[in-house]
């Protein structure tokens, strides 16, 4: 599969120093990665490969998966691991990829690994640019799935899901298919099986197009981070002079780093609660909203800042007082 030495060298996802840990699900995205990367392996494009199962326990069966995995790494002598994980309680998709994710980095940790290698193709790209447009997301969402971050690398990134397909049948290679792929109660099933086709025939190259808008997007946004960066710092504080005079699309990113550097993570602060903060700019004097987690926003002097609230002020919300602004 010589497109995925290209997308490897293109992007600089790994060099043959490099010990490569494949999520393996035995579906055929990572089944095809694994397959792939097996070769680059015995080319000296990489200095090491295993690959590990996690086991989420959501349905029956699953240890036959990972015996699946199993059966499929010394088919292709690669150095194999399984992982079980408890789902907690909640958006089962969004915890199980928290778990799966955890997982991967421990493995990676205990094997030596130097990159985690997920199955994601330009299929899974045009699929989250989709899903993301369709909940308003701004450049950061529509940058999509990056090549690389972190530990993690997606060399199957510029292939598409059919190309992947082709591939394990002219290897003669099994792959498992997950069932709740064919759910409708998911969006990005429906989105895979009501809204691509509906795309394909205005534009067959549509999923093309949509990875390019990723990539473009991507590099706007670090170009915009790298801005706010300097401006903003990694402090919860930042010269009110200087963010009130930026472009509104990097004061946005301004007010973002000061909600990462006050509570740890970018969650949390929704577009409207960046929105409101930037509001304080339009008050003649001094003001203060109240945000996620006990925090609040206060713009007085020079100074724009997030911190926790005063107690006084959590008491007045308690008791259904208005905050005094």
């Amino acid at each position: 599969m010589i497109a995925v030495k290209e997308t490897v060298k293109k992007r600089r996802l790994f060099g043959p120093d490099d010990h490569v840990l494949v999520a393996l699900s035995g579906g055929p995205d990572s089944t095809a990665l694994l397959a792939a990367l097996a070769a680059l392996e015995r080319a000296g494009e990489l200095a090491r490969l295993s690959a590990v199962h996690v086991d989420h326990g959501l349905r029956p069966g699953s240890a036959a998966e990972a015996d699946a995995c199993a059966e499929l790494c010394a088919r292709l002598d690669v150095a194999f691991h399984r992982r079980a994980v408890e789902v907690a309680r909640g958006n089962v998709q969004s915890r199980a990829r928290l778990a799966r994710y955890a997982a991967l980095r421990a493995v990676a940790l205990e094997a030596g690994a130097t990159r985690i290698a997920t199955g994601h193709t330009r299929t899974d790209q045009a699929e989250t640019v989709l899903h993301r447009l369709l909940r308003g997301a701004g450049a950061r969402g529509l940058g999509a799935i990056p090549p690389k971050r972190g530990l993690l690398v997606r060399p199957l990134l510029d292939r598409s899901r059919a190309e992947v397909r082709a591939f394990l049948r002219d290897e003669g290679l099994p792959w498992l298919e997950d069932p709740s792929n064919e759910s409708p109660r998911y969006t990005r099933n429906r989105i895979r099986r009501e809204l691509l086709p509906a795309l394909a025939r205005f534009n067959p190259a549509f999923e093309e197009a949509l990875a390019r808008t990723a990539d473009l997007l991507r590099d706007d946004d670090r170009a915009l981070e790298r801005i706010a960066r300097r401006e903003a710092g990694a402090l919860a504080w930042a010269d009110a002079r200087r963010v009130r005079v930026l472009p509104l699309a990097v004061r946005r990113r301004a007010v973002r780093r000061l909600w990462k550097a006050a509570t740890g993570s970018r969650r949390g602060l929704s577009a409207s609660h960046v929105e409101a903060v930037l509001g304080l700019f339009d008050r003649a004097g001094p003001g203060r909203i109240s945000l996620p987690g006990d925090r609040e926003a206060c713009l007085g002097g020079d100074r724009l800042w997030i911190g926790r609230q005063p107690e006084e002020a959590l008491a007045r919300r308690r008791r259904g007082r208005p905050q005094k602004g």
